[in-house]
């Protein structure tokens, strides 16, 4: 039986996968450190203290699919207490500067400034994971295939070569000194789209994990359908359109946002969307919607046993 839970860390990605016949545990995405505040009855929990709660001590994997702080972030309350036998990026900065303490220019923009201190906890989390003799895996292939036990096995995608390289440029100008604030609001700009994409599979179940990913980039290729879809960047009106719903056809879609957006986040026109499409909707927090429940939970969680997947409040 694979266990799917997809941990209520407010507006950020955490999600938990394990077989239960195997001590197989893998993480995507790890949520920020702050979770922020909910309403009184909310159940919001880190990444770190959910993997507690569940007495994970080891992952098998860990994936960081992009380094915006709502998915990387947590990697400072969540490597004190887990081992990672393996861990996944699409972006490692030169070797020298792992565990080094990095701070933004006074004065940047929002967007510049939170993805250094985005980067300050990564790299620091990169040194830990060394001193753990962890295997570090840079992704940079566009499309690859992995079998992560018997029954589990994961398509792992990058939309855009051009993307990721220019990430890694602009980082490793910013890290050494050569790059600009004006380059890391740049960057905040297109990094969604650097997100490593997972596809998995199990018992006839197929699982689309995209990162935040719009739905512009990918659904440009042939996509083979799917059961449940983590929707990319937490249901803004750039994570679907009806080209790629008719293509992947979920029945299930699972939207990682927090309950107190002032925004458009999830976007009416996106539920509205996976209504027409007759996709039952779960969102991570307790966001009222018609079209969910809004009982407060600490995870959403997906079982599939048999073939058949079902789903849970946890």
């Amino acid at each position: 039986m694979l266990l799917v839970d997809f941990i209520n860390v407010g507006y950020g990605d955490a999600i938990l996968l394990r077989e239960t016949e195997t001590p197989f545990a893998m993480l995507v995405d790890c949520g920020d450190a702050r979770i922020g505040r909910s309403r009184p009855d909310g159940r919001r929990i880190t990444a770190a203290d959910y993997l507690r709660r569940e007495g994970i001590r080891e992952l098998d994997l860990l994936v960081l699919t992009h380094l915006h702080l709502d998915h990387a972030g947590g990697l400072t309350h969540l490597l004190p207490g887990v081992r990672v036998r393996e861990f996944w990026t699409n972006y490692l900065p030169p070797e020298e500067m792992w565990g080094h303490t990095l701070s933004a220019v006074p004065g940047a923009p929002a967007g510049a400034r939170c993805l250094m201190t985005s980067m300050g906890i990564y790299v620091k989390a990169l040194a830990h994971l060394r001193s753990q003799k962890t295997e570090i895996r840079l992704i940079r292939t566009p499309c690859d295939c992995r079998r992560l036990t018997e029954t589990l096995s994961a398509g792992v995608f990058l939309e855009d070569e051009e993307l990721r390289l220019r990430q890694a440029s602009i980082w490793d100008a910013v890290l050494s000194g050569a790059g600009s604030s004006g380059d890391l609001e740049a960057l905040d700009g297109f990094i969604n789209n650097t997100s490593i994409r997972l596809r998995l599979s199990y018992a006839g179940q197929e699982i689309e994990l995209p990162g935040d990913v719009y739905a512009s980039c990918w659904e440009r290729h042939q996509l083979p359908p799917c059961t449940l879809i983590k929707l990319p960047h937490h249901g803004h009106g750039d994570a679907l359109t009806s080209r790629l719903l008719e293509m992947l056809r979920p029945r299930y879609a699972v939207i990682s946002v927090s309950d107190d957006r002032t925004d458009d986040c999830p976007s009416k026109k996106i539920i509205q969307l996976l209504s027409q499409f007759g996709v039952e909707c779960f969102f991570t927090d307790a966001v009222p919607c018609q079209y969910a429940p809004d009982q407060p939970h600490v995870a959403i969680r997906f079982r599939i046993e048999k073939g058949v997947l079902m789903v849970s409040d946890v």
